[in-house]
């Protein structure tokens, strides 16, 4: 499928209406649609992306997205195994190979708690730069899309994916109850 394909369903019927959120408004529901598609879309444009910054950087996709979101904090957060497992809701034992691998290729450390030396922290090293900088193309596109919108658009843009990101962290939760 090329970048400007579609997955996007041929039925008029949206996600919204079958959820019981459709309203009397054309317009409306044709916006609630095009949201509802471009959400789902950017999710799957995400594990492409993912498993191209893997194949790139000749790693599992898994270590990737670990290695990924690592880098993505900031440089004093500390993080161990347990951390991580909770954040992606793999076992400590994936985890641990997850650790194990990237360490044998060098991007991430294990280093001892300062306070607790039974505590292990996973450092990235030097060698994580280079997933920072795969990213690097991205970020410019993105930024200058993202410059055509005024800030009143930025702040509404922010707000839904920042509900869009606490909807998904429910049905995650959810489904680990399960």
């Amino acid at each position: 499928m090329s970048s400007t394909e579609s997955t996007a369903p041929t039925n008029t019927e949206g996600y919204h209406v079958r959820a019981g959120q459709g309203s009397d408004d054309p317009r409306r529901n044709a916006a609630l649609q095009r949201a509802m598609t471009a959400a789902r879309e950017l999710g799957l444009t995400s594990i492409s992306l993912n498993s191209a910054v893997a194949k790139h950087l000749d790693i599992h996709p898994t270590d990737a997205w670990i290695l990924t979101y690592m880098r993505g904090l900031p440089r004093e957060t500390s993080l161990t195994p347990g951390d991580l497992a909770r954040v992606t809701g793999l076992t400590t034992g994936a985890i641990t190979g997850v650790v194990d691998r990237l360490e044998s290729q060098g991007y991430v450390r294990r280093e001892r708690g300062a306070q607790d030396r039974r505590k292990v922290i996973i450092v990235p090293t030097e060698k994580s730069v280079g997933v920072t900088e795969v990213f690097h193309p991205l970020v410019e596109g993105i930024m200058t899309m993202a410059l055509r919108y005024s800030t009143d658009e930025l702040e509404t843009i922010s707000a839904y994916f920042e509900g869009a990101t606490t909807a998904t962290q429910d049905a995650i939760t959810r489904l680990r109850r399960l």
